[in-house]
């Protein structure tokens, strides 16, 4: 993963257009990534998601098993500049799908829900659940998540809003008033 990842990069990993079949047997077209799509999940995440991301950094962290990549001889392999290797078990999309249900109150879910379906939340939340969850399923599933992870903490602090005390500091007007007071000899 570069610092140039776009949106076409990640969506060209999923090369063809994919269907989703609904439990009524229609079949609808998977959600892509688009940039409106992108841009609507860094200002989720840079404005109320922020806590909760950095709480889904710290559980990811917590439950991704680590051990030494091996060698055929058994013994760990380093890089060129001597580090040691490790290989990763990163929790299942059901693992965090589980801690997202978890931590996000209903009306972020819902939000969340909304920009991944390209809805309103009203329409999201009024969609049947099954259909949801195969529609969200297979796009975790086709997404590749750890180039949009990097891509939307890239860009998220672009987006970060402004505390108030920092906000009246950066507007204030700090012009220095000077008192003039004649001198006696004038």
């Amino acid at each position: 993963m570069t610092e140039n990842t776009t949106v076409e990069q990640i969506n060209s990993v999923v090369a063809e257009l994919k269907m989703v079949e609904l439990s009524d047997g229609s079949k609808i077209p998977l959600p892509r990534l688009t940039n409106k799509k992108v841009l609507a999940l860094v200002k989720y995440i840079a404005g109320d998601g922020l806590i909760i991301y950095n709480e889904y950094l710290k559980w990811r962290e917590e439950n991704t098993e680590k051990s030494p990549a091996l060698d055929e001889n058994g013994q760990q392999k380093k890089d060129d500049a001597g580090e040691l290797l490790w290989n990763f078990k990163y929790p299942t999309v059901e693992q965090m799908v589980e801690f997202a249900l978890e931590v996000l109150p209903d009306e972020k879910i819902a939000k969340l829900l909304a920009i991944i379906l390209d809805k309103s939340v009203d329409e999201a939340e009024e969609m049947d659940f099954f259909d949801t969850s195969m529609i969200v399923g297979a796009f975790l599933d086709n997404t590749p998540i750890d180039k949009l992870t990097v891509l939307v903490k890239k860009i998220q602090k672009k987006f970060r809003p402004m505390s108030q005390e920092n906000l009246e500091k950066a507007t204030q007007k700090q012009a220095a008033v000077v008192p003039l007071n004649p001198s006696q000899q004038a």
